[in-house]
């Protein structure tokens, strides 16, 4: 799972995430990306009395000029990602969002599973062992994200901490059924039911 950090400008006025409950303008990498369905499930989630607005601005530094030149008010993105923004006091973090879905899962066509099932075990279990040497490599492992990522070794070791990879690869319908529903409250979704987004390949 993957923790987002709400940011605004460093003069900004707002000293708490509900001080975005009025309607604020969020930044967005593109319509129907992770900035665009996090805001939606804050607003959701904080229970704001309006919804937020969006204007599409691309990446991660189009972001940060868009609060600093007041084109929005805020925007989401990963956390530790946002952490030399803040060192460098181009933005200010104001409040964190953790959302009850992975940051990333494996998701295929029912045909697709039903025709390759035992490949796509396969495929789910060499990633679950890469990911599980991945934690247990300590210091390797955090190098890697250093080198690909340009983390300092502090970040790094913030974004492990937090950071959390599955154990087996398997799908917990209890949680699916908890992210369907939380999608749907934010309107970032139309409400369905789990098993329709759920299915196992068999081995």
């Amino acid at each position: 799972m993957v923790t987002w950090a709400i940011s605004v400008a460093t003069d900004a006025k707002y000293s708490s995430v509900d001080d975005l409950a009025f309607g604020a303008t969020f930044g967005i990498s593109r319509n129907g990306s992770g900035s665009e369905v996090m805001a939606r499930y804050a607003a959701s989630h904080y229970e704001w009395t309006k919804q937020p607005k969006f204007k599409v601005l691309g990446d991660i530094n189009n972001l940060v000029q868009g609060v600093q030149h007041n084109l929005v008010d805020a925007f989401l993105w990963e956390r530790t990602t946002m952490q030399r923004h803040y060192s460098a006091n181009q933005v200010r973090y104001l409040g964190t969002v953790r959302p009850p879905w992975p940051a990333f899962s494996f998701g295929a066509t029912e045909q697709f599973i039903r025709s390759n099932g035992q490949q796509l075990v396969q495929l789910v279990d060499q990633i679950t062992q890469i990911a599980k040497a991945f934690v247990e490599s300590n210091s390797k492992g955090l190098e890697f994200v250093c080198s690909r990522l340009g983390y300092t070794m502090d970040d790094a070791r913030m974004w492990k901490d937090y950071v959390q990879f599955s154990n087996d690869g398997g799908v917990d319908e209890g949680r699916v059924k908890k992210v369907v529903g939380a999608l749907a409250r934010a309107g970032a979704i139309e409400s369905c039911d789990v098993n329709d987004v759920v299915l196992r390949p068999s081995p």
